[in-house]
């Protein structure tokens, strides 16, 4: 019996059938039409091949032919626009729809699996994941079915009208090109191109590290090294895929033969059968177009191991367990809370489901209330793993996470994270004006309220002389802002929600001294109701504060108390 992560063939096509209803009579409309689309194809080349050799031999009227000829084009040309219209309405809708429903089924997990994924995972799923499956509604479904009914429809009406003898060839050939080439090394095809698939996101993961690790990468001297790791992986890609490349090359010379064998039979039992040169002629040519149906299901055989390895990648993300769950009371806080990490201790699982080295290990630390508290120590110390546990990205494996006392575990997470507000190292802004992007956690802030956010934050005087002031565009990713603007923008949306607890993860990484200096004073001054927690490399220009926890190896070494 298969598991949640590992949905048998049934299973997954019932869930994606599921979400796709809506496409589905489209879906048999395009069908239609490509049954139609292709009859007519087949006739309208039998009827040229048959019409010449009747001209030239004078056994028919050029107009009559000509005139058959064009009804036949123009039908067929209709068919096939109706069969694209309808087509790409159910292709775009497909990803509509696709998107729409995982995306669903990700939001209430956020941010957690985005945290605990590794970089782009999740961007690749709902991009190339879901176009791979949309390939199997706009380019499969219509093109398999035509290709079985039409053939043989084709097969019994010749042989009914013209003689069994005749068809007895493609017959059989077109037997194996749609009941045995297709499946030839088909399970080999699909392994391969699963692995394969794995590989790409293991590229796209690393140079997604490589982009946004661009400084590091740099300033340890690690560039050669990670190009060669990309060539690396490359090469291993073009190797897993040369299976399936071999596959489909295969199919493609077999159908190819087949075609070529039933052209030459007809020809032959014609030839035999002491028929006349216009049906010889039709006949063949008829035949020539009879393997367009077998050629859809060779690129379907393709398509469908990459289409059925994303959708058991969408299915594993949409259907794995969110890392937490809401508790029964909402947290709304009066004033600055404490905060507690009791004996916190927590492992990441790893991708074969078992549980990895401890990224905390028995963590104890203590803020209270109004305090400011910094976690310092070197990459992989479990500072920002503290961080996760504070804001609900993952319960701990053992220990507890308090405010004033209270588990955080007994809150919702909506209103814990409206009070617990966390400016991070990589900013999130969306592709929208800065004050869309500032009132994005309180949407109905004030402009005035919003003006003192980017005082605070240090900004309000860079954003006034730019022409459009709140109305200026920001970018893709604040592309049209520099990285201290952006970070300053991400405080001020923060400073905006009027948190209880403020998070403050490397958020001073682009800010020059004086800037840094100025926007903590104007913290400590406006905001003193705040309890404040912070990461930093940075330790010497964070001035006065009332803790400093040093961390390593997930384990609190040190805690140093005044400035």
């Amino acid at each position: 019996m298969s598991s949640a992560k590992n949905p048998n063939l049934f299973q997954l096509v019932r869930w994606l059938t599921s979400i796709t209803r809506p496409v589905h009579k489209p879906l048999l409309a395009s069908t239609l039409f490509r049954l139609v689309n292709l009859s007519l194809d087949i006739t309208l080349f039998g009827l040229a091949g048959g019409g010449v050799v009747a001209i030239v031999t004078g056994h028919a009227h050029t107009s009559l032919i000509l005139a058959l000829l064009v009804v036949i084009a123009v039908l067929k040309a209709v068919a096939y626009y109706l069969e694209q219209l309808t087509g790409h309405y159910v292709a775009f809708k497909a990803l509509e729809l696709l998107r729409t429903a995982v995306f669903a089924q990700l939001w209430p997990k956020a941010p957690g699996i985005v945290a605990h994924s590794r970089s782009g995972d999740v961007l690749t799923s709902l991009t190339r994941d879901v176009d791979r499956i949309e390939v199997v509604y706009a380019h499969t479904f219509a093109p398999v079915v035509s290709a079985y009914i039409v053939p043989t429809a084709a097969i019994l009406v010749t042989g009914a009208v013209v003689g069994w003898g005749i068809v007895v060839i493609p017959a059989a050939c077109i037997a194996l090109a749609l009941l045995v080439v297709p499946f030839v090394g088909l399970r080999r095809s699909m392994n391969a191109t699963h692995n394969t698939l794995e590989l790409r996101r293991d590229l796209s993961h690393h140079l997604s590290d490589s982009v946004f690790g661009t400084e590091e990468v740099v300033g340890y001297g690690r560039q050669e090294e990670r190009v060669d790791q990309s060539d690396q992986l490359s090469a291993t890609i073009s190797h897993s895929a040369a299976t399936a490349r071999t596959a489909n090359a295969f199919r493609r010379g077999a159908n190819t033969l087949l075609m070529l064998v039933s052209l030459v039979g007809v020809a032959a039992c014609c030839a035999q059968g002491g028929q006349t040169a216009v049906l010889t002629a039709a006949l063949t040519a008829g035949t020539l177009r009879l393997f367009e149906g077998p050629r859809g299901v060779e690129d379907a055989a393709g398509y469908l191991d990459h289409s059925l390895t994303a959708a058991r990648r969408l299915w594993d993300m949409s259907h794995a367990p969110a890392a937490v769950g809401d508790g029964p009371e909402e947290y709304a806080p009066n004033t600055a809370p404490a905060i507690t990490w009791e004996n916190i201790s927590f492992a990441y699982e790893t991708s074969e489901g078992g549980a990895a080295a401890f990224a905390l290990d028995n963590v104890s630390i203590h803020v209270p209330p109004r305090g400011h508290a910094v976690l310092v120590g070197p990459s992989g110390s479990g500072k920002t793993t503290t961080i996760h546990m504070l804001l609900r990205y993952a319960d701990p494996t053992s220990g507890r996470v308090l405010l004033d006392g209270v588990p955080i575990s007994r809150y919702t997470l909506d209103s814990l994270r409206r009070a617990v507000v966390v400016v991070a190292q990589k900013n999130q802004l969306l592709d929208a004006t800065i004050g869309e992007n500032i009132r994005l956690g309180a949407p109905t802030a004030s402009d005035d309220e919003v003006w003192n956010a980017l005082r605070l934050a240090g900004l309000d005087e860079e954003i006034r002389q730019m022409p459009d002031a709140l109305a200026t565009p920001v970018g893709q990713n604040g592309s049209r802002l520099s990285g201290g603007q952006a970070q300053r923008l991400c405080l001020a949306r923060a400073l905006l929600m009027k948190p209880r607890v403020l998070v403050l993860d490397e958020f001073t990484a682009n800010l020059n001294t004086a800037l840094e200096a100025r926007i903590r004073e104007n913290l400590a001054r406006a905001m003193p109701e705040l309890t404040i927690v912070e990461v930093t490399h940075r330790l010497e220009s964070v001035g006065d504060v009332d803790q400093v926890i040093v961390l390593d190896r997930g384990r609190v070494v040190n805690v140093r108390t005044g400035s």
